[in-house]
């Protein structure tokens, strides 16, 4: 018995769907492979509902909207023609055939048109076989021994922190004497010797500051909790920032999270910092000594020079899941989510992941439930991951809080090197949001 593919076809009331309907009344023949969701417009779809149509078993998904000009909510399908590409290229990455995914658009007059999609799509999802990725309850996914992670070894260089150290607690000290700022967020070393964040509010306690590799956090993270409750009248809150923490801020500035005059950033050129492993984090290796993008008071490094950092070329384990095939990128992923605890530890750390209520962690949810299950947790990462898309400076805040060392910063990663590749665009360097969530202008073309 030959096979037959299972396609949901989400398609748009007021162009495609209409086209379905006039391919019907001329009667031309289109497959009966396809199961319609009629949907207010393209932009409607979410990476959620995508994600759950494979989760339930779906082996191709189709999403057919208005042409590029023409759509009835005005840039709607905007808002598609930007999301659902990179959508497909994180589904790639994870394991799933890029081919299973299709956008197009179909105007209401377009029966034939209409008929002529649907036809190739279910014949290349036919070609395909069926989809393997949703895992049946209890099962449990093989470890790929090629693809097993590893961690590089590059040890910190050598410093001496402590005339960084040094200047900080001065220049902490003066704003809080001169009554600049209410508090100054930055790190000190816990009872046990860790690095940890800490809270100042007295020149008295500033002595408690330190700067060294082992200040990985992203201060950023406290930042829109501290200040949503502060008016107009409020000091400013002082922040201990590397690049990659005055990126996220930078980001929660152009998000509106608060204002520019509520934060004072000491800015500190840094050399790097330690994962804990004790090695040099990967994001660290393209950016030796880089002073903040946004600062008020710099601590600087006498060798800094202020710069860009370099886009990092893929390498390591990213290199080697791009060139795999993607049987085995599911493989490795499916083994790597299923040690997942979902204790939303990633989240907690991102300094972007702010909604008050995440979706995914709602016991309502019409998209994903809080189970275990292999597809539950997968969703959860990959749509985490897809909400980032545009927005993550790549701090790795969330993997370095990860308890299980989930390589999640790899899929965040993958993401970020689809939005450059598309639309020429870094989160971070520039007061600019997100393309994902832009109108286009000039960046697709239909085919």
């Amino acid at each position: 018995m030959s096979f037959e593919p299972r396609i949901i076809a989400f398609l748009c009331t007021w162009c495609s769907y209409t086209g379905a309907d006039t391919a019907g009344i001329a009667r031309i023949k289109s497959p009966p492979n396809l199961r319609a969701i009629r949907v207010p417009c393209s932009g409607r779809v979410s990476p959620e509902l995508v994600l759950k149509s494979f989760d339930q078993g779906a082996d191709g998904v189709l999403v057919l909207g208005c042409h590029i000009g023409e759509c009835h909510y005005d840039t709607g399908n905007h808002r598609t023609a930007k999301r659902l590409p990179i959508l497909r290229s994180l589904l790639s990455f994870a394991g799933l055939e890029p081919e299973r995914l299709r956008l197009d658009w179909v105007s209401a007059s377009e029966g034939e048109r209409f008929a002529r999609i649907a036809a190739e799509f279910t014949q290349t999802v036919r070609a395909l076989g069926p989809a393997h990725w949703k895992v049946p309850p209890g099962q449990q996914p093989a470890l790929g021994a090629a693809l097993a992670r590893h961690l590089d070894t590059l040890p910190v260089p050598e410093a001496d922190y402590s005339l960084q150290t040094q200047t900080l607690r001065q220049q902490a000290r003066e704003l809080l004497m001169q009554g600049k700022v209410s508090c100054v967020i930055g790190y000190e070393l816990g009872p046990r010797g860790q690095t940890r964040p800490t809270f100042i509010y007295s020149p008295e306690a500033v002595d408690r500051l330190v700067w060294n590799p082992d200040c990985r956090q992203n201060l950023a993270v406290y930042l829109p909790s501290k200040l949503k409750s502060a008016d107009s009248t409020s000091l400013p809150v002082a922040v201990v920032a590397k690049l990659c923490d005055s990126r996220a801020i930078q980001v929660q500035l152009v998000e509106q999270l608060f204002r520019r005059e509520q934060v004072h950033v000491i800015g500190l050129d840094c050399q790097g910092v330690r994962d804990r492993q004790g090695q040099t984090q990967a994001r660290c290796r393209t950016c030796r000594v880089c002073a903040p993008l946004i600062q008020d008071t710099r601590i600087q490094v006498e060798s800094a020079t202020p710069r860009v950092p370099a886009a990092p070329p893929p390498a390591g384990q990213f290199a080697r899941l791009e060139q795999v095939a993607p049987a085995e990128r599911l493989e490795f992923w499916l083994s790597q989510f299923d040690h997942c605890i979902r204790c939303y530890a990633c989240r907690q750390a991102c300094p972007l992941c702010n909604c008050p209520v995440c979706l995914f962690e709602q016991d309502d949810s019409p998209w994903v439930g809080l189970g275990l299950g292999l597809n539950e947790k997968r969703t959860f990462h990959l749509g985490r991951a897809f909400h980032l898309a545009g927005r993550c400076v790549g701090c790795n805040a969330c993997e370095q809080a990860c308890p299980v060392n989930l390589p999640i910063s790899l899929l965040n990663q993958k993401l970020a090197v689809e939005i450059e590749k598309a639309f020429g665009f870094r989160a971070g360097l520039a007061p600019e949001p997100s393309p994902i969530v832009t109108v286009l202008s000039g960046e697709y073309k239909e085919e």
